[in-house]
This record gives C-alpha cells, structure tokens and sequence, in this order.
C-alpha cells in the first residue's frame, strides 16, 4: 500500500514558520527599517581579508588619506585663525575667521582645559548620537580610552539599564538583566508619548532587574534617569549590595525624574530591582574628575528618527546631562536608500539642522560637533564603487553644522572621499557591508578624531 501524500502539508507549513519568524524579528528588532538592517548588514563587523579571491574589485586609485592625523606631528595653528585643525573644521559664530572672538568648539575646548586643571567641577562629558556604527561601541569606546587616558578616568557616563537593541553596546561596563523589560527607542519600537529620555530610548518593566558592573575601577557618582507617572512604582538601587536609595516613581502626570546618589568610597556593581510599574531612561555613572564618553547610538537611526523625540521634553533632558561637547554621527543608513537626487536628500540639511538647533537650544553653552559617515561602497558592483549619494550627504551635513554654529569633521573626506571604502575593505579596516569598521578601522577614526580635538584644546587661547 503506498504511503499517504502528504506534500501539500510542506507549502502551508514553510509559510507558517516564515510568518513566525518575521514576527518574532519584528517584535524584538522593531519596525521595517529594523528588520531590513537585520537581513542586509552583519550586526558584528568582522575584518577583511587583505586581499584574497574572495575580492575581485578593480584597483581603486585614490588620493591618499589624511587618515594619519593620528600620527602626524600637530601642525602648528595660525594665530586667531582656528577653520581647521587637522581635519576638524570649526565654525566662526562672532566675527571672521582671520578675526574671529568666539568659535563653535570654544566651550568643549575650554571644559577640557579646566578638566585637565581640575577645576571643572564634574567629569567632563562627551555625549555622542549617532548610528549603528557608534551603537557597537567600536568607535566611541576607543576615543573614551583616549579622552580618559589624558583627562582621567570620569567612569562609564550615561548608560542604558536596558539597551534599544541588543546591538547597542558599551564596553565600559557589563550588563545583564532579568524579568520582563519593553525597551522603545526612536528606531525601534517606538511610545506614542514621545518621551525618550537623553538617549533615545526608555524601557518599561514591572518587576525587571538590571545589574550593571563598571569593567574597570570605581564610580562615586551615581544618577538615574527615569519617568515620573500615576501608578508608578518604586526602584530599590544597591552598590557593591549595599542599599545605595530607593526611588518612588508615581507622580500626578508623566514628568522626567532624576535621582542622585554617592558612594563615598566607590563602587563597581550597581544592582537595581523594580517593584511596580517603573519606566526607565538609563543611569548616569561617574567620579567628580575626569571624562566619561556617553554612547547613545540606536541601531538604524537616521536622521529623521530624532522627530519622533517630545522636543521640550528631550531639550530639558539635555540640559539636565549637561555635556560639554555632543557629538552626531549618522548617515550611513540614509547612505544606503537614497541617490543624489531624492527628495529627501534635497531636505537632507533642513532635517539635519533641525536636529542640530534642538542641542543648540538646549545646550546654548556647549559645543556641537557633526562628524559625517564614512565612505560606503555599493556592493551591487563588483568594482565596490562609492555610493553616488556620499558627496551630497557630506555637503548637507556640512551646511546645517556650520548654519547651527556646530563644528565639522568630515569622515569621508579623512579617509580619501571618493573610493576610499574599497581601499580600507583590502586593508581590513571595513566589514564586507562597506558600512561598518573593524576594529582596526574604529581605532584609526577614534584616534584620528581624538587628535584633532586634543590639539583643538591645547591650542585654545580664549578665557
């Protein structure tokens, strides 16, 4: 007797698991956008072979890089005029650049100066937006090495209790939580009220635990950011297991809360325990000297994204971080969907600087510093040619950072502008997305940036 025909079983089934799996992606990664990035890009970037039979391009010739500022011997900077330090261009807001009296990265270079002297008051902050790229934590980790090796160690800074994606990372700490944790972010899943927090992201819990331990030294400095609403719940916070406070978050309306606490003797391990319903925006974890380096990069953010922030709410959560210099890279996921001549590539700058005037206006005496995306490739073309949409996206950025008063250093053009991306595929400094660095490639962008703004401070004459 012949077996059963159970074949028209197998197409219903396959689709089934299919449907499955895009909704389980969905729900922990977060929108279309998000799914997308999980298919098409590697979530780890991994070094290049040098060059091998997998690499069939064409010889890129390129200009040679300034991707040596890093150990290139500082040129001297002429007097009055601070346009550009190695690569980082800076922006006159009072007067000419032969004569300028105030320039865009005057506050940063001047809370580094007092940094360095120990007279600022509080670790000096460095808070930086961006993409993926700086969500890995490859780029900002290393430049968070290098600020705290020359101003001292200011601890982890502001950290997510719950990352927007398991991708976010920051490599100062180790974390790990348990319970049930809801994280949004402007990327991801996104909360209707708009309320983000500081870094883009807040994650609900009613009986969540979270414990974060500083990988390296100690923090006496202990804040944390949360929300304020009715039926809200109380956080038990333990250092080094000792009860460290108990903050109640039930409030008449939703309202940004902060609660700071000290350990007079430091501490490594933070512990925190929800009891009722609590709703998160990270912890701020620091020492009264020093430089901490804020990592709040949310995998696929562009910059459309920032919109979906309550504008009054994140203003005041800026001011309330208070950081001396923020940073933004993004771009490289616009990079990847538009062309030279999208519409949205035309409002490119009117979005991007409108970004920039809401730091502005919350943070009217620190400085801002738009740092482009890299050079990326399109992998359609076996000659990995640069994407056509580089140099108009570059131009825009440059536009709205020098509209807002904000400085300027332009990845793509460091690293060779046109072409570029090939070459540091071959050198093993790019993933094989063209979008995200190896950990050679991080360390060169970090320390190259790093230069610039060490000498940028250094050569600071103002008050």
């Amino acid at each position: 007797m012949a077996a059963p025909d159970r074949s028209w079983t197998v197409g219903p089934a396959l689709l089934w698991f299919t449907g499955c799996l895009i909704v389980l992606l969905w729900v922990f990664d977060g929108g279309v956008e998000v799914l997308a990035d999980r298919f098409t890009a590697p979530r780890e970037p991994q070094a290049a072979p040098a060059a091998g039979p997998a690499f069939t391009a064409k010889p890129v010739e390129v200009a040679e890089a300034e991707s040596d500022d890093a150990a290139q011997p500082p040129p001297a900077i002429p007097a009055g005029d601070r346009s550009r330090v190695l690569s980082l261009e800076d922006t006159c807001i009072d007067g000419t650049p032969e004569a300028c009296k105030r320039w865009g990265m005057d506050a940063a270079y001047r809370a580094m100066r007092s940094a360095k002297q120990r007279k600022l008051g509080r670790a000096l902050r460095i808070s930086w937006y961006g993409d993926s790229v700086i969500a890995t934590d490859a780029v900002p980790s290393r430049l968070r090495a290098r600020v705290q090796t020359e101003f001292g160690d200011g601890g982890p800074g502001f950290v997510y209790v719950v990352p927007p994606h398991r991708f976010c990372a920051n490599e100062s700490i180790t974390r790990t939580t348990s319970g049930a944790w809801a994280p949004h972010a402007i990327s991801t899943m996104q909360i209707p009220d708009g309320l983000y927090g500081v870094g883009g992201s807040t994650a609900e819990t009613s009986d969540g635990r979270a414990t974060i331990k500083v990988n390296a030294g100690t923090v006496s400095q202990v804040e944390l950011y949360y929300l304020t609403q009715p039926r809200g719940g109380n956080v038990a916070i333990k250092a080094d297991g000792k009860p460290l406070a108990t903050v109640a978050t039930k409030g008449a309306a939703k309202e940004a809360g902060f609660a700071a606490a000290s350990v007079s003797e430091g501490a490594s391990k933070f512990d925190l325990a929800a009891a009722g319903r609590v709703r998160l925006f990270g912890l701020s974890l620091e020492n009264p000297i020093g430089a901490v380096v804020d990592n709040f990069g949310v995998v696929s953010v562009n910059v459309k994204s920032f919109a979906a922030n309550n504008p009054e709410h994140f203003q005041a959560q800026l001011a309330h971080r208070s950081a001396d210099l923020v940073m933004v890279m993004i771009g490289a996921n616009e990079a990847e969907w538009l062309g030279p001549s999208d519409r949205d590539t035309k409002d490119y700058a009117a979005n991007y600087e409108k970004f920039l005037a809401e730091v502005r206006k919350a943070r009217p005496d620190a400085s801002c510093l738009v740092v482009s995306p890299t050079d990326q490739a399109d992998t359609k073309d076996p000659a990995f040619p640069s994407r056509p949409v580089m140099p108009a996206l570059i131009r825009a950025q440059r536009d709205a950072a020098k509209h807002q008063g904000c400085g300027f250093y332009s990845t793509y053009d460091w690293m060779g502008g046109k072409g570029s991306a090939a070459r540091w595929y071959r050198k093993g400094m790019v993933s094989t997305d063209f979008q995200h660095l190896s950990h050679k490639g991080a360390t060169r962008v970090a320390d190259a940036l790093f230069s610039a703004l060490n000498l940028g401070y250094q050569s600071y004459a103002g008050p």
